[in-house]
């Protein structure tokens, strides 16, 4: 029974190669785990469900039968599936061994769901049995300082939040990513964006009409709750839900404890530990304020973003379009995918810009996101709030982005530009 279940999800045994529908488009992540491959270490995949991570693994897979390893010596082991996640790890690790003792690449998929499976792999990597080891959860205990003890210096870590704007084009069939030809194709870019901070990223949603995409996207969400909320942790379905929706439909808002145990009629306690809980599944993430002051960053509160927006629009309530709020979300997660150090700013009188990015021990840049300009009201306070921020860091620059305006001011002595976001998120 458990060889069969192990079988059935290595086709590329019989077939000798991976097939397309298994590989999908090129994520941008995968350049990046390839490029560690002369590095022994244990290669760490995390993110949220359905965000795309065993795709991932199956396009290493696919580079490396690309470049001469023998399929038969390539191994997954998904363990959602219930016959092998019942499985003892050494009773795995047995048939492993009696279907092919040559196997030298293993990739365990969702391995967060096993007990024990820190101390399995670091036994795995201490005594060499593989030439590398890849594993992927939907847990950000997968980043905790526990498994960091375990796996110490043993692994390097990859997240993967849902597609990026490049990623959402080409599974939107575009492939043609020379600048003059995306400036060129301005129109459809806009008609792209507007789509993209709306529908989200999940690739299962990715053109799919608002009835579908909402259906998914409830079902993704529910699952999520109940198997790695509700079951993993021993929560109330019920509480769980109704906080995630709360943080969902406030995401790019500050958010307090207090106040979030006040909006759930919860006591405090209980909202501090299903807020850890909505974190660990990487539903939500936190944003810190800047401060030189490290006590500050901890002690003031935080900003929320969801994991996706298609996600967030799906399952909040929604009484007004906030596209503002949807491009400011999917700012975050661009700085998140390209590693950015980031923060928001808050100063006297309610200024705020959006994020701060750190470079080392230096404050880099300054990111304002106003989707529309033409509202003076609304612009004028976050041009203030720019060149105040700028004043008070030390720069003499700082970039606003909106939905397509593009223009060079130079305010109170700082210079101000504003730039569109598709170009921003597309890298021109």
């Amino acid at each position: 029974m458990l060889e069969q279940s192990i079988r059935l999800w290595n086709p590329w045994w019989a077939n000798k190669k991976i097939s397309p529908e298994l590989i999908g488009i090129k994520r941008e992540v995968t350049d990046s785990i390839i490029k560690t491959l002369d590095a022994p270490h244990i290669k760490d995949v995390i993110g949220v469900r359905r965000s795309g991570k065993t795709t991932i693994l199956y396009q290493v897979a696919a580079y490396l039968m690309n470049t001469g390893v023998s399929p038969e010596d390539i191994i997954f082991l998904n363990f959602d599936d219930p016959t092998i996640n019942a499985a003892e790890l050494d009773e795995i690790q047995s048939e492993i061994y009696k279907i092919n003792p040559h196997i030298s690449y293993i990739f365990l998929d969702e391995i967060q769901q096993k007990d024990g499976w820190e101390r399995w792999v670091r036994t795995l990597y201490d005594t060499s049995r593989f030439n590398q080891i890849f594993l992927s959860g939907s847990s950000a205990s997968l980043l905790s300082k526990d498994i960091g003890r375990v796996l110490s210096g043993r692994h390097i870590t990859f997240e993967v939040t849902p597609f990026s704007f490049a990623e959402y084009l080409e599974k939107r069939g575009w492939f043609n990513f020379e600048p003059d030809y995306l400036i060129y194709n301005r129109e459809k870019l806009l008609h792209y964006q507007k789509a993209y901070i709306e529908e989200g990223g999940f690739p299962d949603v990715v053109g799919r009409d608002e009835f579908n995409r909402k259906k998914i996207l409830t079902a993704l969400y529910n699952d999520i709750i109940a198997r790695d909320i509700s079951s993993r942790f021993g929560a109330s379905f019920d509480v769980a839900g109704k906080i995630c929706m709360l943080m969902l439909t406030n995401s790019t808002g500050e958010y307090s404890f207090n106040s979030v145990a006040k909006a759930s009629h919860t006591a405090v306690e209980t909202a501090e530990k299903y807020i850890g809980y909505l974190r660990e599944s990487l539903l939500i993430m936190n944003l810190p304020i800047f401060s030189y002051k490290l006590k500050n960053q901890f002690k003031q509160n935080k900003k929320i973003y969801a994991v996706d927006m298609g996600l967030r629009n799906a399952v909040s309530m929604r009484f007004t379009p906030d596209t503002g709020k949807l491009a400011e979300n999917a700012v975050f997660l661009e700085l998140k995918r390209r590693h950015e150090e980031v923060f928001y700013w808050k100063g006297k009188g309610g200024l705020e810009v959006d994020f701060v990015v750190k470079a080392g021990q230096k404050v880099q840049t300054l990111l304002q996101v106003s989707w529309d300009v033409r509202n003076e009201k609304t612009h004028h306070r976050e041009l203030r709030s720019l060149c105040h921020a700028c004043e008070e860091l030390g720069l003499m620059d700082g970039m606003i982005l909106t939905e397509d305006a593009e223009k060079t001011i130079e305010q109170n002595g700082v210079t101000v530009l504003y730039y569109p976001l598709w170009k921003w998120m597309l890298g021109i």
